[in-house]
């Protein structure tokens, strides 16, 4: 059995590495790939693990939240199928979309709106075919979609 051992909270869960001197500490600890470690266990306990939310964007918090699972729940629907688009776009942002799944949390099908004219310039597709923001889509949830759902500017502070 080690002499000491030493104890690192990650955001995984806690790592124990056993050793009887620093050179051996500093040997565990080059060997231990994290990455691997945490596929490992991941893949093992997939169905038992429990995960933090993703937080809302700062002062988006009013109108979606993110589930356990990863998803966007929106909180406030705005007034038009595209405006809904965009803001499930923008929660997931910068990670782009999948129609299915825009589909599977708003009941809107993204194919119906994204190329209208109207629209276009706020969506892009990526090279395997998911959507995302361009910038100005960017612009126009934070400016006029937020307007339309009412939510006021969030007030960030240095700490």
């Amino acid at each position: 059995m080690a002499k000491y051992e030493t104890r690192i909270k990650t955001n995984v869960g806690e790592i124990v590495i056993a050793f009887d001197s620093i050179d051996e500490l500093k040997k565990n600890i080059e060997e231990f790939d994290i990455n691997v470690a945490s596929d490992v266990v991941a893949k093992k306990f997939e169905s038992i693990l429990t995960r933090e939310p993703r937080e809302a964007k700062p002062g988006w918090e009013q109108a979606y939240r993110f589930t356990p699972e990863g998803k966007v729940e929106l909180l406030k629907t705005p007034p038009s199928a595209p405006m809904t688009i965009g803001l499930l776009l923008y929660a997931y942002d910068p990670e782009p979309t999948s129609s299915e799944l825009i589909l599977s949390s708003t009941g809107v099908k993204a194919v119906s709106y994204v190329s209208q004219t109207d629209y276009k310039k706020y969506f892009d597709k990526t090279t395997d075919g998911k959507l995302v923001l361009s910038q100005p889509g960017r612009i126009w949830v934070e400016t006029e979609i937020r307007a339309k759902l009412g939510i006021g500017l969030a007030v960030v502070t240095k700490k």
